[in-house]
């Protein structure tokens, strides 16, 4: 009785759509989480990808630039692969022009802030759903039981 005053709840309906409002707020930050973790393993991709182009693409000028192609491919057949590589998966993850390596350590430790604050919000939430369902279960029983007590009477008196 003392958790229902306390959070103002004096009726069965009120505490169902608490519950329902605290699972709603829990299940959305759930969501949020996987949206920034998401976008977080896109980026730490495209900084991988960043990195081996940035690293490789002197050397890839200087193939474009030569005059006998082909050996200069085969002294440096791995790197221009890897390069080119990781051109494709550049251009294919939407990352042209290629942002600056100090933008993407930026929106990384931004996107790492966000997904602290989420943390927090969601096990904040989940306890008090946990908190709520507990609580519904208990005024369920209890709401039971004289029910099973006037059907025992009934019962007893047949």
């Amino acid at each position: 009785m003392n958790f229902l005053t306390e959070h103002g709840i004096g009726s069965y309906g009120e505490l169902e759509s608490k519950l329902t409002a605290v699972s709603a707020r829990r299940d959305a930050a759930h969501a949020e989480i996987k949206r920034v973790e998401s976008r977080s393993t896109e980026l730490a991709l495209v900084m991988k990808h960043a990195g081996t182009y940035r690293q490789l693409k002197p050397l890839y000028d200087r193939y474009r630039k030569s005059n006998d192609k082909e050996k200069f491919l085969r002294g440096h057949e791995s790197e221009i692969i890897l390069f080119e590589a990781a051109a494709r998966e550049l251009k294919r993850l939407g990352a042209v022009p290629l942002p600056t390596t100090e933008s993407m350590k930026t929106e990384l430790a931004k996107l790492n802030t966000e997904k602290e604050r989420l943390l927090t919000e969601y096990k904040t939430a989940r306890t008090e759903a946990q908190e709520y369902d507990t609580v519904k279960q208990n005024v369920e029983a209890l709401l039971a039981v004289p029910k099973e007590q006037e059907q025992q009477r009934r019962h007893e008196l047949e």
